[in-house]
């Protein structure tokens, strides 16, 4: 699944959804095995184009109901989400690190996505690290792929101890 979506604010900001296929080869066989041929993982990528100005309510939404229709027209998809460190955001507390901020919003608008669609069987899992710095991944899945998630997110932790 290659998929990149540009979204224009109107205020000359530019944003980019990319959805790409998660590179599988640094799971371990048994997951991999495990997920078989069905279950794909596709890696989320969230990036501003061009702009700076602070993104408002309507781009977010607009975000996540994109990410939503390509969740829901793949189900046996699980996606994964990143929260990136290279780069700063714009925030009132900068006492918060640009990662953990990242994490926050993705999860509310997670949570305001699925309220107000009244969605029961999609779960979003937080995966937070602490490594040389903190580490912010969500996997977004139905319940049903509870299991794998699971699974992924032991790999993940177990790899993030080594």
């Amino acid at each position: 699944m290659d998929i990149s979506i540009s979204i224009n604010s109107g205020f000359q900001d530019e944003f980019r959804i990319i959805l790409s296929p998660f590179e599988n080869s640094i799971i371990p066989d048994e997951i991999r095995s495990l997920l078989g041929e069905s279950i794909e993982i596709a890696d989320i990528t969230l990036e501003r184009v061009k702009g700076d100005n602070p993104t408002n309510i309507n781009i977010l939404l607009k975000i996540s109901s994109i990410i939503a229709e390509i969740f829901e027209d793949n189900p046996n998809l699980i996606l994964y989400f990143y929260c990136d460190d290279m780069h700063d955001i714009l925030r009132r507390d900068k006492k918060i690190t640009p990662q953990k901020f990242r994490s926050k919003l993705f999860s509310r608008m997670f949570d305001k996505y699925i309220t107000s669609n009244k969605i029961k069987n999609i779960i979003n899992t937080s995966i937070e690290i602490k490594a040389d710095r903190t580490i912010y991944i969500h996997l977004i899945a139905r319940d049903t792929h509870l299991p794998y998630v699971t699974a992924i997110k032991d790999v993940i932790v177990e790899m993030s101890s080594k």
